[in-house]
């Protein structure tokens, strides 16, 4: 290919053309650029010109942007700022840091970083453009994409926020395969590849000293790690599959709030060590109050019940003796909270009622069998509870004092009544006809029948304020618990909460006193199964796709002449740095730089270049298995390795055998047309 550019001449002369030929690396043919002068008669350039035509001459000559080492340094250095702020918004999220909305602080620093870089491009283009320059031409060759990404990135950051509103806030699997989340990941590697970009578009690249070619080194490293941030779920550093399996974790819960159409879902409280549930609004919608346990392996929950502001802050412990609470709800005075508790002489549920200042509970029932309090009636002289002291469990209602117990429901289970504001009509959940579905009844137990039906289990009902409206839990669409409201009739029921990658809170959702807000409690579902099949499968298949996502970009690297001795140390140990940070799994870094310094010395000695392809076909083995042998020998000294000797050796080969299948895409096989000729019959 060759590019003609008009260069300036003396005045008279005609215009004389400059060529370049640009050369690919690895190809011997190739030269590292040739530029002759050729002129239309032959002549040779007049030594000295006259100072008004060579002003006029420096007018007309056109300002080509020519890329530089101060240029790629600076470019490698805002890439890696701005991916630090986007595995600082990551450690974040996986470390309970964060309120589920789009505006956090976290966002800031990414978005911030997001704004150097856009500005340090946009500025050196504008630039160039004020100086004559063609816009295709004001930034360095390879960094017209980076210019690109930001506003990608631009545009995907505003769809992000309008998704958020739409479909609701994504957690664990579903942030990172979320298409918004794609969009701002596309933008991140465009941006982060420009320093790649130019060396490959610099024809003198392979003549460069080392510290010449770190920007593209380090392009390399950040585009890798971008690659495992969206892949963490199967990422070796971030879940150590192969290592023995630890207990398996209890799931702590915490409190959200979400418009009733499930748009702003926003947490309240952050986990650190226990379990937040039950919530509940205060009749003014000023106050929430929620159950806070402890949660322990192998015995009861124990905690307190608690009081907080409607914006999460000033939780305050309302009773004095740890226990396992359940359900406070606030009397419709909003001078008592009901509640249900396990007493200590017989482990049975009861119901009790406290003053809404704090103090000691009054128990209400007797212990008999598990009472569990489901619903103040609006008057606030009554209060709806099931219990299984008749054998299965029933809806029953009493006075507000625990006198006059009287049963309402016969048949089936019956379960998580709800009161309507007007106090006619009671809504809960029943087996009767086999799932779980949602029912009406009366406010003496008359006129019971069903509301709605699905193909899944309803539960847990509760009336909007207004009583036009019900929220209820269901698993109808895809086996997870969901929130869902419907109308009182149970017409048109829309899935609110619109996400399976939280674990609800085992009771019932609640409505705030205006009916704008729904409050609720879930946590993550325990993150890794304990079963030796779960652990070895995803295990082996984590290998064997991060082993592909590293040989990829390392043989990228090679195949552009950007991977000289030193590469590979940097780049496993920026990535398995970043990586460790977002499981804490520190004890695996220095895994990564030993294995970075082997495959240094592979590289190194064996050379692999194009004109030898066993090289590059041994290197491209060699790589993926020095790092996974590293990998499972730090495991082995930190705390042993869970797999058998046939399954951890296996899959460090397969992962080289991953890599070799590789460089045939990277460098393929001679053609056929390039084999010796054969004779023909």
């Amino acid at each position: 290919m060759t590019l003609p550019w008009k260069v300036a001449t003396p005045a008279g002369r005609p215009p004389q053309t400059m060529a370049w030929s640009p050369s690919w690396p690895g190809d011997r043919s190739a030269s590292s650029g040739t530029y002759g002068m050729m002129a239309e008669h032959g002549e040779r350039e007049t030594a000295t010109l006259a100072s008004s035509n060579e002003a006029a001459a420096q007018e007309r000559r056109p300002i080509l942007p020519t890329g530089n080492t101060r240029f790629d340094w600076a470019m490698a250095g805002l890439s890696s700022l701005l991916l630090g702020g986007f595995y600082v918004d990551l450690w974040a999220h996986a470390h309970g840091r964060t309120d589920n909305t789009f505006f956090t602080p976290w966002h800031a620093l990414l978005y911030s970083a997001m704004a150097v870089v856009g500005i340090f491009l946009g500025a050196n283009a504008i630039r160039r453009r004020s100086r004559g320059s063609a816009w295709p031409e004001t930034l360095p060759p390879g960094y017209g994409l980076s210019l690109i990404g930001v506003g990608l990135f631009t545009v995907g950051g505003v769809a992000d926020l309008i998704w958020h509103v739409i479909f609701g806030v994504e957690f664990s699997v579903d942030a990172l395969l979320s298409p918004t989340h794609l969009v701002l990941a596309s933008a991140g590697v465009l941006i982060v590849a420009g320093p790649l970009r130019a060396a490959w578009r610099n024809p003198e690249r392979t003549s460069q000293r080392w510290v010449g070619k770190i920007p593209a080194v380090l392009s390399l490293a950040l585009l890798l790690s971008i690659l495992t941030a969206f892949t963490q779920f199967v990422h070796p550093l971030g879940v150590t599959w192969a290592g023995r399996a630890p207990v398996a974790p209890q799931t702590h819960a915490e409190l959200f709030f979400m418009k009733a159409d499930g748009a702003d879902q926003t947490r309240l409280t952050i986990s650190s060590g226990h379990s937040d549930g039950s919530p509940s609004w205060s009749p003014d919608g000023r106050a929430i109050g929620f159950v806070r346990l402890d949660v322990v392996s192998g015995r009861n929950p124990m905690g307190e019940i608690y009081r907080m502001n409607a914006d999460g802050s000033g939780a305050t412990a309302l009773t004095r003796s740890p226990a396992w609470y359940l359900s406070p709800l606030w009397s419709p005075d909003g001078q008592t909270i009901a509640f249900s508790l396990t007493r200590r002489d017989t482990s049975k549920w009861t119901i009790a009622v406290i003053d809404a200042t704090g103090g000691d509970p009054r128990v209400l029932t007797d212990g008999g069998g598990n009472d569990i309090l489901d619903s103040w009636s609006p008057d606030g002289t009554r209060l709806l509870f099931h219990s299984d002291r008749t054998g299965r469990p029933q809806v029953f209602v009493m006075n507000a004092d625990g006198s006059g117990q009287t049963r309402l429901t016969n048949v089936g289970d019956n379960w998580g009544g709800a009161w309507s504001p007007r106090g006619d009509t009671i809504a809960f959940a029943s087996s009767r006809g086999g799932r779980l579905q949602i029912y009406t009844m009366d406010s003496t137990g008359r006129g019971q029948r069903r509301l709605m039906s699905s193909t899944g289990d309803d539960w847990l009902p509760a009336w909007s304020p207004d009583g036009g409206r019900l929220t209820f839990n269901s698993n109808r669409d895809d086996g997870q618990a969901q929130i869902y409201v419907a109308n009182a009739d149970g017409s048109r029921p829309t899935n609110a909460l619109r996400t399976s990658s939280l674990l609800l809170d085992s009771w019932t959702p609640r409505w705030s006193p205006d009916g704008r807000f729904i409050l609720y409690a879930a946590g993550g579902y325990p993150p890794y199964s304990s079963v030796p099949f779960v652990r070895q499968a995803l295990g082996a298949a984590s290998i064997i796709l991060q082993a592909a996502l590293l040989i990829g970009i390392v043989l990228l690297g090679l195949r552009g002449a950007t991977l000289p001795v030193g590469s590979l140390t940097l780049i496993l140990t920026l990535n398995a740095a970043l990586m460790s940070v977002l499981g804490d799994q520190y004890r695996l870094i220095p895994a990564a730089i030993v294995a970075g310094l082997l495959g240094d010395l592979v590289l190194w000695r064996l050379r692999p270049a194009v004109e030898r392809p066993a090289s590059v076909r041994l290197f491209a083995f060699a790589v993926p298995v020095i790092f996974y042998s590293c990998y499972m020998l730090a495991l082995q000294l930190t705390g042993g390795i869970g797999w058998s000797i046939h399954l951890w050796l296996g899959t460090i080969v397969v992962a080289g055998i991953v890599g070799l299948l590789l460089s045939y895409l990277v460098l393929p096989p001679p053609s056929m047309a390039s084999s010796p000729s054969r004779p023909t019959s």
